[in-house]
């Protein structure tokens, strides 16, 4: 089944994380096989959110890009070391598989024996047969013969060399340890006993006289009998050598957290046409081969909160786009194929995916109205910000009447929950919601964090910027601006830095007081980034 991965944006706030979650199940009550997964650990305030509905923190995902352990792949043949030939022969066959790998008790990797290696056998040069032979146990032989036993020595040692419907007239030398094939003819059978044999295969019917046997039993001779003709055991016996002659233990695996990338890359110097997969106690789970790299499935994508390529999972162009639901400027992603576009102006996604549950007429749990309602709020400064639109405020509306709890008391529940900057580190502070932007060729990183007051910016204010100055230059950014924005909507702190840093100095200069505050300024959507792009294209 197809899964669709729902995504947010990199260094997640509660609006994204909350999108892909009540996104992926509205898909999932919809039939569509979907997930939501977070590309970063959600900060406190969308945790706290979690919590309270009872919703798990969706699995974080760093890269587009397929492991083997989400690619099809062949079952894995596992056979234990010194099987014979033919039970080899059988498993590939009845698998349809390119070979087999010999494992362990706990089905860990000793080697690998592919279709040409069990083939081979049957090119191989008569000495090379015989040396097989010559290590070849008597129970193989007795297994792929489906014979039965008249006798079983337990010292069987044999030259190797096999004799078939031999004469009375041949050369007693050639018979000492060989192995000889004929039809139940008692003469010739202790013939080839008197003269050394160490096993006789009779063929035919199925009877040996006392006097044979007893002389096989005094001279340590064993004797089988088979229901295959002479011609047939001819070829079989070679069968039941052990696969140990042909097993290569000098094996390239894959494990199945490594990309179908760093896979094909390895696998185009090596000869072989299947390779094990193992887990992460090193057992074969699966086996791979070149078709499943060529014509695997790329990992389908619906954005939620976000539209740019800088925001979006990394190796994007590895995986595939299929929808977008979003409230942002469109950032210029490209896709293979058309896509569905739900982009609206209003103030949160969460606002358009509660629209759409209503749409397609399904009922919002309490749970998911509450987990929605803390999305929008969050997103809109509980209805304060500039992008608030009438649509928020029926949707909040709405919500709270199902979540049963005022929009403003969820608001101060998630601002109590949420931590101090005081208590978050340079790293944290930076990435607590920040998102990237191409704008015409400059790079720029716009970030935002609740701010509880003036003091605490203040005591935080030198050391970061120093920080931000380092990550500027080695990051390669334009211009950085974080705001610190007061939960109450009252406006934002604005510290910046980067060679560009004149884009923020000359377009906020009629609303940036002497401390660096910006009254009234807490969106970054509508009140940020269009001033920043209209003055750099000036």
């Amino acid at each position: 089944m197809r899964n669709y991965y729902v995504i947010g944006h990199k260094n997640p706030d509660c609006d994204c994380i909350v999108s892909a979650i009540a996104y992926a199940n509205l898909k999932q009550q919809l039939g569509v096989f979907a997930l939501p997964y977070a590309l970063g650990k959600a900060n406190q305030e969308t945790q706290f959110l979690l919590k309270k509905y009872g919703f798990k923190h969706p699995p974080v995902l760093l890269s587009a890009k397929c492991t083997l352990a989400e690619i099809e792949k062949d079952e894995a043949i596992l056979v234990a070391p010194g099987i014979t030939m033919r039970k080899a022969l059988d498993a590939v066959s009845s698998q349809k598989n390119k070979g087999v790998f010999v494992v362990d008790n706990n089905e860990r990797l000793l080697g690998i024996v592919s279709i040409s290696d069990l083939t081979r056998l049957w090119t191989e040069d008569e000495d090379t047969l015989r040396s097989y032979m010559k290590r070849t146990k008597l129970y193989n032989i007795i297994d792929v013969l489906e014979a039965k036993v008249y006798h079983k020595e337990d010292t069987f040692k044999t030259s190797g060399l096999i004799h078939i419907m031999p004469s009375m007239s041949d050369s007693v030398e050639e018979y000492k340890n060989s192995i000889v094939i004929l039809r139940n003819n008692p003469d010739v059978q202790r013939f080839a006993i008197d003269n050394g044999a160490s096993l006789i295969i009779i063929s035919g019917e199925d009877w040996v006289d006392s006097v044979t046997l007893e002389k096989a039993k005094e001279k340590h001779v064993s004797i089988i009998h088979t229901v295959h003709t002479v011609l047939e055991c001819s070829r079989l016996i070679y069968e039941s050598i052990s696969i140990d002659e042909v097993t290569t233990h000098d094996v390239i695996s894959f494990h199945d957290t490594e990309t179908v990338e760093e896979v094909s890359n390895r696998l185009a110097k090596t000869r072989f046409r299947t390779y094990p997969v193992l887990n992460d106690n090193n057992q074969v789970i699966a086996a791979i081969s070149r078709y499943h790299l060529f014509h695997y499935d790329k990992k389908k994508f619906i954005l939620v909160d976000h539209n740019e390529e800088a925001q979006t999972v990394n190796d994007i162009e590895f995986g595939e786009i299929v929808e977008i639901v979003d409230h942002h400027r469109m950032g210029g992603l490209e896709t293979m194929n058309p896509i569905n576009i739900i982009e609206r102006t209003v103030g949160s996604t969460s606002t358009i995916i509660t629209g759409l549950y209503r749409q397609n007429g399904i009922a919002l749990t309490k749970e998911m109205a509450g987990l929605l309602l803390g999305g929008l709020i969050s997103d809109t400064l509980c209805l304060r910000s500039p992008t608030t639109t009438d649509e928020d405020r029926m949707t909040a509306e709405y919500l709270s009447d199902i979540a049963e709890i005022s929009a403003v008391t969820l608001q101060e529940e998630l601002i109590n929950a949420s931590d101090s900057i005081l208590k978050k580190t340079h790293l944290e502070l930076l990435y607590d919601d920040f998102k990237e932007f191409r704008i015409a060729e400059t790079r720029i990183a716009v970030g935002q964090s609740q701010c509880k007051s003036e003091e605490e910016y203040f005591k935080i204010k030198d050391d970061f910027l120093k920080y931000l100055e380092e990550t500027a230059i080695s990051q390669h950014y334009d211009l950085i601006l974080i705001m610190f924005t007061d939960p109450s909507g009252s406006g934002s702190y604005f510290l910046y830095t980067g060679k560009k840093d004149w884009v923020i100095s000359e377009g906020f200069a009629d609303v940036l007081n002497d401390k660096g505050f910006a009254k009234g300024i807490v969106s970054r959507k509508k009140q940020v980034l269009p001033i920043i792009i209209d003055t750099l294209n000036k």
